[in-house]
């Protein structure tokens, strides 16, 4: 049978981390957690394929394997998609030398400079000068800000077009860093966010995700009409989405 967690909490009353569970059911990394709620919750994980289930405080063992063992075959499904996803990650890993920019990876040329500063020239290498190229927490904040400032390029670059083609108009828009969502779109106030990890992703994705929050003030739910004014603008948009969802949003 498996053995459970019952939720904790430490003295700042936020949740101890999961600690891994035995499982009957031939479903490995699975993590399970009791709380006070009604019925079973299962996610897989994108980052490393957990199968994490949330269960009521009093629902018997059998019945949560029960429930496992009728989900199984979806559980394989998802994780065999999440094998050719794209994990993305805000940091630069110590062992790497690339990044991506755009959809293609960028080599990184260090320089020790006293004056600072990023540039790419066209065989895709990103030349990077500052005083100590080994001081990782320099590097990247350098490399984070340069990003910034290209994806801030392309929104006022790209954003006038699409607020053009589909007849809305964005008061406000700002970048910021999420960790569900490619953007959102505050409809009271006509504001849209952008996620900057698009300045990752092929340039196309950055258009999507704009039109995709402008038609939302036209129309706020993803009902069959705002998937009419998406195909009335960007009649590839299906393929684009595909595209967008071949990647992970680093948690």
């Amino acid at each position: 049978m498996f053995r459970f967690n019952r939720r904790t909490t430490t003295q700042n009353n936020q949740p101890e981390q999961l600690q891994p569970v035995l499982a009957s059911a031939a479903i490995e990394n699975l993590y399970i957690e009791r709380k006070a709620i009604k019925h079973l919750y299962l996610r897989i994980d994108p980052g490393n394929g957990q199968v994490r289930v949330s269960a009521p405080n009093r629902m018997k063992e059998t019945e949560i394997v029960r429930f496992l063992q009728q989900k199984r075959d979806w559980i394989a499904r998802k994780r065999q998609q999440l094998q050719h996803k794209v994990q993305l990650s805000r940091t630069l890993p110590d062992s790497s030398d690339r990044i991506l920019l755009w959809g293609q990876p960028c080599q990184l040329l260090l320089q020790a400079s006293s004056q600072s500063g990023i540039t790419l020239n066209g065989k895709q290498e990103l030349c990077v000068q500052l005083e100590d190229p080994a001081n990782r927490t320099s590097l990247q904040q350098q490399i984070d800000r340069w990003l910034r400032s290209q994806i801030s390029e392309r929104i006022e670059q790209r954003l006038p077009v699409w607020e053009r083609i589909s007849g809305t108009r964005a008061h406000e828009w700002r970048i910021r860093s999420m960790k569900t969502r490619w953007g959102s779109c505050n409809i009271r106030v006509a504001r849209i966010w952008i996620n900057q990890e698009l300045v990752k992703l092929p340039p196309e994705c950055l258009d999507y995700i704009l039109l995709h929050e402008l038609v939302h003030l036209l129309e706020a739910s993803h009902n069959a009409r705002f998937h009419h004014l998406m195909s009335r603008f960007m009649p590839e948009w299906p393929e684009i989405d595909r595209q967008l969802n071949q990647y992970i949003l680093p948690r």
